[in-house]
């Protein structure tokens, strides 16, 4: 968390002091001239000592310490930031009392003042001052102990590989095909004319909905249906959202929002009326989410299939008394789970890193989820004891579920990002689960938190489209 500290008081600092035309509220308390050089040279260090943080350290010796210093440098960001919101604050509260106008302000330009000695050390100007200086000697405490660290050999950097392709993610899921024919065959060869909800059961990350999109995607399966409409419930659901996005995923359609839940549900209807359809409701979490769609199916006794994915089996029975269009899904053996990290990983290196490759997949006991996160992760490093490190670090877990291998696999991943894209990454938990985020609006919420900044002669777009490519890619 220490990149989203920093990056919030880079910002507040940047709005603050560095603006071209600060306030006139601040202009009028001599905030910035008498600390001009102490501002933006903290500034300065405070962005260069994040980035250094940056250098990979795939869990080596010095990686609780590392970890110490990031908390130390969260805490500082944190403490600075609080301490000039509540002087700016108390200066808004101060000119409230005097009943100063801010036109006032705009015209009054800064002028030298004469105090006694016990009035300056109360001063704002003089507290912000004390302010950056205490923090610039923080910070230059903390990098001291990142360079001793590095200079110990307790920290190992990694250069960034780029993966040598990029997997399609039409391509069959490995191991997966008998579970896909298995699929096909409930949707489109059964013989049972009346409609039937089709379910796909599994832990999370085993592969669900990736499945449930290749056989809505295959092309012999939408030859067989007139319509297909896909909607996702999630833990959360919300059943006006759901029926809005099943009529748009039909045909897109304007003035939905207006509607009310009793006429989107009958306009579904009526799309679906004497066509043969194929839905699915991808992620369902209750019988409640399954309730508020079901009644939208008609069945005209003409093979239409609802295909449903879940975690809970008793959903799977409460949507379906007929047990035999349900399917459970299955982990990966060990061929299958190592063959899906090679063709994730990208190009393979030998039998050296096979040696260590092999039991690190099979730590992620065929969970497909985690075997992906992992292949990503090792996409990137070039080196034998790069892998050899990462191994280290996998190995060093006491935990054994499948739940805890992948969350040890997702904080290598985390921490193997930069500062920047790590405030990026964390910033889309304001988004709801399983929600479609449009790029253009992430963008410019990145940039409005100040996660994004361009230089003069760089294009926002431009950068802010370079950070969304790096984050997917790693």
């Amino acid at each position: 968390m220490a990149c989203v500290a920093v990056a919030s008081l880079l910002r507040t600092i940047q709005l603050e002091f560095l603006q071209y035309q600060p306030r006139p509220l601040v202009l009028h308390n001599h905030l910035i001239s008498p600390n001009k050089h102490l501002i933006q040279s903290f500034h300065q260090n405070l962005g260069f000592l994040i980035t250094q943080f940056d250098d990979k350290r795939i869990n080596m010796d010095g990686v609780e310490a590392i970890k110490h210093l990031e908390t130390k440098l969260r805490d500082l960001a944190f403490s600075v930031e609080d301490e000039i919101e509540i002087l700016v604050a108390h200066l808004y509260d101060i000119e409230e009392e005097d009943d100063v106008g801010i036109a006032d302000l705009v015209l009054e330009e800064e002028k030298p003042q004469r105090d006694t000695d016990a009035e300056k050390t109360t001063q704002p100007c003089v507290k912000l001052g004390q302010v950056f200086q205490t923090a610039m000697e923080q910070i230059e405490a903390i990098k001291e102990e990142l360079l001793k660290i590095k200079a110990e050999g307790r920290k190992t950097a990694h250069d960034v590989l780029q993966r040598s392709e990029v997997v399609s993610s039409q391509a069959q899921m490995v191991g997966k095909k008998d579970e896909f024919e298995i699929i096909k065959k409930l949707l489109t060869e059964l013989g049972s004319k009346g409609k039937k909800v089709v379910s796909i059961i599994g832990m999370g990350g085993i592969g669900k909905t990736t499945l449930a999109g290749q056989v809505y995607e295959d092309s012999s399966v939408a030859m067989h249906f007139d319509v297909r409409a896909w909607v996702v419930a999630s833990q959360l659901h919300d059943k006006r959202q759901m029926l809005i996005g099943l009529i748009n995923s039909i045909s897109k359609q304007g003035n939905l929002e207006k509607a009310t839940d009793e006429d989107l549900a009958l306009k579904l209807y009526q799309c679906l009326k004497c066509q043969r359809y194929m839905v699915v409701v991808d992620d369902v979490w209750s019988g409640e989410a399954w309730d508020d769609v079901s009644n939208c199916f008609p069945d005209d006794g003409n093979g239409s299939r609802v295909l449903l994915t879940t975690r809970l089996a008793e959903v799977a029975n409460y949507s379906s008394s007929n047990s035999d269009f349900s399917h459970h899904m299955q982990l990966l053996d060990q061929r299958d789970s190592w063959n899906l990290f090679c063709e994730k990983a990208g190009k393979f290196c030998g039998a050296e890193f096979e040696m260590i490759g092999r039991p690190i997949v099979e730590k992620c006991k065929g969970l497909p989820l985690a075997i992906i996160v992992v292949a990503g992760l090792f996409s990137k490093l070039c080196t034998l004891n790069e892998w050899e490190n990462v191994a280290k670090a996998l190995d060093s877990s006491t935990t054994t579920t499948i739940a805890a291998t992948c969350s040890k696999i997702l904080s290598l991943s985390y921490n193997h990002l930069p500062h920047y894209l790590k405030a990026c990454f964390l910033y889309l938990g304001v988004f709801p689960e399983d929600y479609a985020i449009n790029a253009n609006e992430l963008t410019r919420l990145w940039s409005a938190e100040g996660l994004v900044n361009t230089s003069e002669n760089e294009n926002f777009d431009v950068v802010a489209d370079k950070h969304i490519q790096e984050w997917i890619e790693t």
